[in-house]
């Protein structure tokens, strides 16, 4: 049921306003001060609002609640009619420059409403527009195996997340796995098969870390972990994790082996967020150079090591 917000001064307008209103299925709030008017809309989120209040001496006016409405919802459509004096210039442009309609003063009670509901209707659209945006930027950025976030999300993240590291001076960990003989595997077995395995690795990440580090689709046989505020010696715990996790998860007869490279900040060769990500592919060519299940720490040199099978 949509709500209205409608602030002014008793009269048979008003009285006849709310009842087209009420008979329209809608919820109506009703003050008669701005200040009132502000505390109660803080509340309840009206739908839209129609403001009729002039404003006088300590008293705030219909102008400025919508103005302070608008600053508060600044990535919501909040609708406001403003109703204004027919003879007052002025005051006409003020409610131009922050309402979404306005009405002039004395007004009918039919016109009202039916600019209530045209602002409401458009308020059903813009709010129909933006779920759809949003439904289509979440597609775009999620890989249609996993289910993960894709490469692109994982570079707006890693951007994001080492200027907090550098500002705060907290560290940060980046790990790319890949499961050894993928490729090997899905050609032999077919590439539903190799989606499974993927798929695979992408839960037993998730089930590994913590919920505010991100994992994401890498390339074709990798998976990327950010870790925030994540150490040298927490990253490997980590790493360890994931290597456990993934043995444990056999598509069928497979089970998995995966091979790992860290990279993280404050370190000798990362200036910025790029370095995170080639010292850590660098990093998981040198893991996977030297056989399967291996994890590569790589800095200014590679430093290997065979993390426990149980």
């Amino acid at each position: 049921m949509p709500s209205v917000l409608i602030v002014d001064d008793p009269s048979p307008a008003r009285e006849t306003l709310v009842e087209l209103l009420r008979r329209a299925g809608h919820n109506v709030s009703l003050v008669t001060d701005c200040d009132e008017g502000l505390v109660l809309w803080r509340q309840q989120r009206h739908e839209v609002a129609f403001l009729s209040a002039p404003s006088s001496s300590g008293r705030m006016g219909g102008a400025e609640l919508a103005a302070r409405m608008k600053a508060e919802t600044a990535q919501v459509y909040a609708p406001v009619l403003l109703v204004v004096s027919r003879h007052d210039v002025d005051a006409r442009i003020e409610a131009l420059s922050v309402a979404d309609d306005v009405l002039s003063r004395p007004y009918l009670p039919n016109e009202a409403h039916a600019r209530l509901e045209a602002l409401l209707r458009t308020r059903e659209l813009v709010d129909q527009l933006r779920a759809a945006r949003a439904e289509s930027e979440s597609r775009s950025i999620a890989d249609g195996v996993t289910g993960l976030r894709n490469r692109m999300f994982l570079g707006e993240r890693l951007n994001e997340e080492f200027k907090r590291s550098v500002r705060y001076n907290e560290p940060l960990s980046l790990i790319i796995l890949t499961v050894d003989r993928l490729r090997e595997v899905t050609a032999d077995r077919g590439p539903g098969f190799g989606d499974r395995v993927l798929l695979s690795l992408a839960n037993a990440s998730l089930r590994s870390l913590r919920q505010i580090d991100v994992v994401c689709r890498y390339g074709p046989s990798e998976l990327a972990a950010l870790l925030p505020n994540t150490h040298f010696a927490g990253s490997i715990i980590c790493a360890e994790r994931i290597h456990r996790e993934a043995a444990r998860s056999t598509v069928d007869d497979f089970v998995p082996v995966v091979s790992m490279g860290i990279s993280f900040y404050p370190g000798k060769d990362v200036t910025d967020p790029a370095d995170l990500l080639k010292i850590g592919s660098r990093a998981l060519e040198r893991a996977c150079e030297e056989g399967p299940g291996n994890i590569c720490l790589y800095q200014h040199q590679g430093y290997l090591f065979q993390p426990k099978s149980s």
